[in-house]
């Protein structure tokens, strides 16, 4: 009986250490975002960098090519540890110009939810799920 209960013990100090891990984790890529305000959106098969610039009082104006978007963005923590936090941003003007991939469609008055995953040397994952399986673009620091 003692033995199980020690198994049990060290059981829950591990799950715990890795409940606190994945939280941390968490709260750093939000921070690391926060760190800096200008951000480029790096997309495969494509030259063109957006520009992202992430105001501290939740603003966001993106830049793409021709177009210009402003918007509001927020973060959600997800109380489950094994999903990701996310970033909202809504669109709410759109000069309807060309962006990085052609499109000159008016994004104004719609939002998008982009799920955020740490990667190597700063980068910042969009993931379309909340368990960052599809992760195609990343945000980089820009200076």
């Amino acid at each position: 009986m003692r033995n199980f209960q020690v198994i049990a013990t060290l059981f829950l100090s591990t799950l715990c250490a890795i409940t606190s891990q994945t939280q941390a984790q968490e709260l750093s890529v939000v921070e690391t975002l926060k760190q800096h305000q200008h951000w480029g959106l790096i997309q495969p098969g494509i030259a063109c960098v957006e520009q992202y610039q992430f105001k501290p009082n939740g603003e966001v104006s993106i830049q793409s090519l021709q177009e210009r978007v402003t918007g509001t963005y927020q973060y959600i923590i997800s109380p489950n540890d094994f999903q990701l936090p996310a970033m909202v941003i809504h669109f709410e003007t759109d000069n309807q110009k060309p962006d990085c991939t052609g499109s000159s469609v008016n994004q104004a008055g719609t939002s998008t939810t982009n799920f955020l995953k740490k990667g190597a040397d700063q980068k910042i994952y969009f993931c379309d799920d909340a368990l960052g399986k599809n992760c195609s673009v990343y945000l980089r620091p820009e200076h």
